[in-house]
Parts: C-alpha cells; sequence; structure tokens
C-alpha cells in the first residue's frame, strides 16, 4: 500500500508538471527533532537537519481557477537524521546496559504539491497552505554506535561511518544499513514577501536496518515477538527565502 501511495504521488505530480512553468527559487534551512521509528525499550531524538534549495513550479498562464493557488516544488536538500538509545535487560542473574547512536546525513531529492490562499486580510500577502509528496533520500556518511555494558563480560563499542572508514570487521558488523530511504512530506506554510515559514513531517518507509540488525538482536533474544525495523522520523521547523523569479 506504501508504494502505491508513493508512486501514485509521483505520477500524479508527473502528468501536472507537464504544464508548470518555472515560477521562483530559493535556499532554505530547516531544524527539528529527528528519530528512529523503532521499538527500543528507551530512545530520544536528536537534532535534525534540513538544509537546501528549492524550485518552485506554478501554472500563471493556465486557464484554471487553481492557476494561482496550486504549486509543485522540487529541489536538492541536505538532511541528519538519526536517534539516540539506552536500554537495560536481564542477562542471566545480572542486569545488563546498552546504549548508542546513530547519526546520518543524507542528500534528498523532495518533489511535492502544494496549495496556497491568501489571507483575506487588508494588508495583501499573507498566504497559508498546505504541500504533500514524497521524497527520495541517500544516504552519504554518518555513524553508528552501540555499546553493551554486562557484568562480567568485556564492553564493546562498535563504530562506523557509510565509507566505512574502520577496521574490516567493523564494516561488516554494519554492512546490512541501508542508505537509500523513500520518504513522505506533509506539512503546513506561511508565505510573506521572499520568507516561507514552514512546519512539516518527513517519515521514512524504508527501514534503516533489518533482520540482524546489531541494535536489536539483544531485545529479539529476550522478548517473545521480534523488535521492528527502524524507519526515518522527522519534525521539522524551517524558513524559505526567495533568491529570484524565472517569470515577469
Amino acid at each position: 500500500m506504501k508504494k502505491i501511495l508513493i508512486l501514485g504521488l509521483m505520477g500524479l505530480m508527473g502528468v501536472m508538471g507537464a504544464r508548470a512553468q518555472f515560477d521562483d527559487y530559493g535556499v532554505k534551512v530547516g531544524l527539528g527533532s529527528a528519530t528512529l521509528a523503532d521499538d527500543l525499550s528507551t530512545k530520544s531524538s536528536i537534532l535534525g537537519v534540513n538544509v537546501g534549495g528549492y524550485i518552485n513550479f506554478r501554472f500563471k498562464h493556465s486557464p484554471t481557477a487553481l492557476s494561482e493557488i496550486f504549486y509543485l516544488q522540487s529541489g536538492l536538500n541536505i538532511t541528519r537524521r538519526g536517534n539516540r538509545f539506552e536500554d537495560v535487560y536481564d542477562h542471566g542473574n545480572a542486569l545488563s546496559h546498552r546504549k548508542g547512536y546513530h547519526h546520518a546525513w543524507y542528500v534528498q531529492l523532495p518533489i511535492l504539491a502544494g496549495v496556497h490562499m491568501e489571507l483575506p486580510i487588508r494588508e495583501p500577502g499573507h498566504w497559508v497552505g498546505f504541500y504533500l509528496g514524497p521524497a527520495v533520500s541517500y544516504g552519504l556518511f554518518g555513524r553508528y554506535a552501540d555499546r553493551k555494558v554486562t557484568p562480567g563480560y568485556t564492553s564493546r563499542d562498535a563504530n562506523y561511518d557509510v565509507h566505512f572508514s574502520g577496521t574490516p570487521e567493523d564494516a561488516m558488523l554494519f554492512n546490512h544499513i541501508k542508505r537509500l530511504d523513500v520518504s513522505a512530506i506533509l506539512g503546513l506554510s506561511y508565505e510573506h514577501g521572499n520568507y516561507t515559514v514552514s512546519l512539516f513531517v518527513d517519515h521514512g518507509f524504508l527501514a534503516v536496518s533489518e533482520d540482524v540488525d546489531v541494535l536489536r538482536v539483544i531485545e529479539n533474544s529476550q522478548a517473545s515477538a521480534t523488535i521492528g525495523d527502524g524507519n526515518n522520523s522527522a519534525v521539522m521547523l524551517s524558513v524559505a527565502y526567495k533568491l529570484g523569479s524565472f517569470m515577469k
């Protein structure tokens, strides 16, 4: 169902984009809360980042009534996703403590469809709207750490980055981590002048890691059910600034 929804949105935007024209372009910066939507006992978010450029496509030369309020947006972003986790579990007659983090930077290509309407107030130029669409992301680099502290057992830290600057043994431990992600973005926007402020949710559908993930192999051995996969999820507040326009 998720794949059908994403492919349907992309197909719809492709058809509509055939009649769209370049309108304006700019840059944006966003910060917020990012985490992995898994079932670890204790987890906490990290600082999510969304920085990049955008291009808006509009339908100002279309004869339809929606041409002034409907737009498409694409661009290229650099995003930071991940989380921190901590867990305590039974290990024989002793309690074990485990903690770590996942920090990853992605390059992201969004394809968004939006509707905005001018507020009916005395001062013109205030617009509110919403937007929705898919985004494809690919992991560039990052760090992943998983540490187990068990009484009577040796502690071990295992870290990696995407290019595996560590040892070959570290690379083998984490080679199941997926770089590709496909997400859905849903947001609200307020525009005035050259500025646009947005609040949006970005939820990934492809698990960062699956099956024998080192982050959940211990939980799976202790729990009666398998711990779910981890998906990137973020709530972001961004500010965009229009640099120029293609249309007069």
